[in-house]
């Protein structure tokens, strides 16, 4: 099995007015891996796309009690991994009802920015390879492309992925949690063991955090 750290880049972003996110560049396999499907090119943004999907009501609140909507909108360069509306419902209600109540804002902010990365990853730079990659929160999630379906931690990606103008959405059947995550519970002991060193990645170069209204002047972590 083929396993790789997927690279990150060092610099930090502010989505809106939050704590700093970390902005990383995406992976690419150290060797050539099987072509992906493609998918159709979108006139719509991430959360243009999701609207139109029609089945990520809930998350769409989410981001919005967030306040991550128009940063998803309008930055460049941003992969999305997005639970569905049965994912939500699958939670106790009245975790569902906390996450969502107002006075706890922080924390679903927290949540969905460890579904976020300020990178646009596609199918082909995780195919054959596995690793963490650090999200928009700054916790590092670990990706594996090694088997049947891609894996996002714990969730699986259950769709093709979706085309944005400005990036992409994974579709995944759990929602992930970054608690478990900032206690190492989501490295795989292979990828920790086996991972070969960083290679060099088709989006070096740009800085994905020089572009953001909200914040230029942030700084590394």
């Amino acid at each position: 099995m083929t396993c790789i750290k997927l690279l990150t880049a060092a610099a930090a972003a502010a989505l809106l007015a939050a704590p700093a996110a970390m902005a990383q560049t995406a992976p690419a396999p150290a060797t050539p891996a099987p072509q992906a499907a493609p998918t159709p090119a979108s006139a719509e943004n991430v959360i243009e796309v999701l609207k139109t999907d029609g089945r990520f009501t809930t998350l769409l609140q989410a981001l919005d009690q967030a306040q991550l909507t128009e940063t998803l909108a309008t930055r460049p360069r941003i992969t999305l991994f997005a639970p569905t509306d049965e994912v939500f419902a699958a939670l106790p209600e009245g975790e569902r009802a906390r996450l969502l109540d107002p006075t706890n804002a922080q924390e679903l902010r927290n949540l969905m920015l460890y579904h976020v990365l300020v990178a646009d990853l596609t199918p082909e730079q995780i195919l054959g390879a596995a690793g963490p990659i650090a999200t928009a929160g700054g916790i590092e999630v670990n990706i594996d492309g090694t088997g049947e379906a891609i894996a996002i931690a714990d969730a699986t990606v259950t769709d093709d992925p979706i085309n944005a103008t400005n990036g992409g959405i994974y579709v995944i059947n759990k929602l992930l949690d970054p608690d478990a995550a900032a206690q190492g519970d989501t490295a795989t002991p292979a990828a920790a063991s086996t991972a070969s060193p960083p290679v060099q990645n088709p989006t070096d170069g740009h800085d994905d955090h020089a572009g953001d209204p909200a914040n230029p002047a942030a700084t590394p972590n």
